[in-house]
């Protein structure tokens, strides 16, 4: 399963919302501990660490993608 897939696999756990990429994540309704879920959950499955830092900038589905991307690719 790629980051995208993994990204959409946990979002569809956690809103019963229609979204896409350009999704806003607080259009999903979203809460911190969500997001925390999340990355918890991509830091193990692709083994990267996620600091609180770059967490700051995530706002659409696609930051949290490409953030993950970024990471697995620089590894």
């Amino acid at each position: 399963m790629n980051v995208q897939e993994t990204v959409f696999a946990h979002l569809r756990k956690l809103t019963k919302k229609e979204f896409h990429l350009d999704s806003l994540l607080s259009d999903l309704k979203l809460d911190s501990l969500d997001i925390a879920e999340l990355i918890i959950e991509a830091e193990k499955k692709f083994k990267i660490e996620i600091s609180d830092e770059m967490l700051q900038n995530l706002k659409k589905v696609s930051d949290i993608v490409n953030l993950i991307t970024d990471l697995v690719e620089a590894e």
